[in-house]
């Protein structure tokens, strides 16, 4: 049975549902798993305690904790023993300072010997792989390395930045097998820092197709409330304020709808009184975090899903989007702005809409175009539910991971 061991920087928590979501799946498979984290968080930060409890999760958690001394003095002494102890390992040519080689190496030697069983570190998030892959330059480590970039860890605004990541990641990408990313919009970014085509594979994040799954067939609703729901961080990217905007245009116009927000982060007060201040406190609402549980029975009673994200200040913007996967499979059609990796995870005009970033009139006319014909509402429904199931399947990506894995 080979150990796959997935490197996150935080674990539990809340908005990376997908990282859990992949361990689960190499569990199923039959692998023998373990998570390393460079910060162990709290149950509590999860939005998927069950399945942490029922997969037992957390008992193979280890926080990374290098345990370098806080003096100098005693870390050059206890560095140096540790030097004698690896130091065919310590030795070799590898492309790091020579500050890092004496301060840090001696003690990263030591915590990743335990790990030396492991036969694929698979790192979420490239930033947390850089230790393990000059581990297995060095020769400490001999497993193979699969490294994930998730969209952040890949962005740069401007030249410095570029330079700093493509030093940062050199030898990452020397030592990775593969690297995976969801998108090809995210593909070119990380072409860009200096990873070699021949190894970059496309692997969408997945979902489980057979949970979010709409117990009856989706229809607008004759004289009740039309629904419509967001769920994500609270954050400038997620461009939640726009999507309000385009609920107060279809109030203006007489639409009885309402608008739910699941989520938590800095703008929740910002969008609160953008609320209070359009009178809309009777059709939008923001309910804060919710269980994955609460998220699909949300999707559940909700008609058309808004994907409002947008590019923020900083230049960021969505490279995938698991949850516009969950909300298709739940059947409910998709109206978003059309930037970053969002094009690929809708089918445009079959279960969705894609509009000019930040154009609210245009982003109004989409969903009162979906609400005004029932035709339209109920074959997106059934095609966003098709697409989900055969793009972002569980399935799907267990296959392609598992084949990195063996090859």
């Amino acid at each position: 049975m080979k150990t796959i061991c997935f490197v996150v920087p935080k674990f539990p928590s809340v908005s990376e549902t997908f990282v859990t979501n992949q361990i689960i799946v190499a569990k199923k498979q039959g692998y023998s798993v373990c998570v390393l984290t460079y910060k162990l968080g709290n149950l509590e930060q999860s939005s998927q305690r069950d399945l942490f409890e029922k997969y037992e999760i957390l008992k193979d958690t280890i926080a990374i904790d290098y345990k370098i001394p806080k003096t100098k003095r005693k870390q050059l002494g206890v560095g140096l023993f540790l030097i004698i102890r690896y130091f065919k390992y310590w030795i070799k040519p590898v492309n790091v300072s020579l500050k890092h080689r004496v301060l840090n190496w001696p003690f990263l030697l030591k915590f990743y010997e335990k790990f030396k069983h492991v036969d694929v570190f698979h790192v979420q998030f490239a930033l947390g792989g850089k230790a393990i892959a000059e581990m297995k330059e060095n020769g400490l480590l001999k497993a193979k390395l699969i490294t994930t970039f998730h969209g952040h860890d890949a962005h740069f605004q401007n030249k410095n930045v570029l330079q700093h990541l493509q030093n940062t990641y050199r030898v990452l990408f020397k030592m990775s097998n593969y690297v995976t990313v969801n998108t090809p919009f995210l593909e070119a970014q990380v072409l860009e820092l200096g990873c070699k085509q021949e190894t970059l594979k496309v692997v969408s994040m997945a979902i489980d197709v057979a949970y979010f799954k709409s117990d009856s067939i989706k229809e607008l609703p004759n004289q009740a409330d039309v629904k419509l729901i967001s769920v994500g961080r609270l954050i400038e990217m997620k461009g939640f304020e726009y999507a309000i905007k385009a609920v107060k245009i279809l109030v203006d116009e007489g639409i009885n709808t309402h608008y739910t927000i699941i989520g938590e982060g800095e703008l929740y007060k910002s969008l609160e009184d953008q609320i209070q201040v359009l009178e809309l406190t009777n059709h939008v609402t923001l309910v804060g975090k919710k269980s994955q549980e609460e998220i699909r029975s949300a999707l559940q009673s909700h008609h058309i899903y808004l994907m409002s994200s947008v590019t923020n200040a900083k230049g960021r913007c969505e490279t995938q989007g698991v949850v516009t996967a969950e909300a298709q499979a739940m059947g409910l059609p998709v109206v978003a702005f059309n930037n970053g990796g969002i094009p690929y995870t809708i089918r445009e005009d079959e279960t969705g809409i894609l509009l000019p970033e930040k154009d609210v009139e245009a982003y109004a006319a989409a969903i009162l175009e979906i609400l005004e014909s029932p035709e339209i509402f109920q074959r997106m429904s059934r095609q966003a539910r098709d697409f989900a199931v055969t793009n972002f399947s569980n399935q799907l990506m267990s296959e392609r991971f598992s084949t990195l894995y063996e090859n």
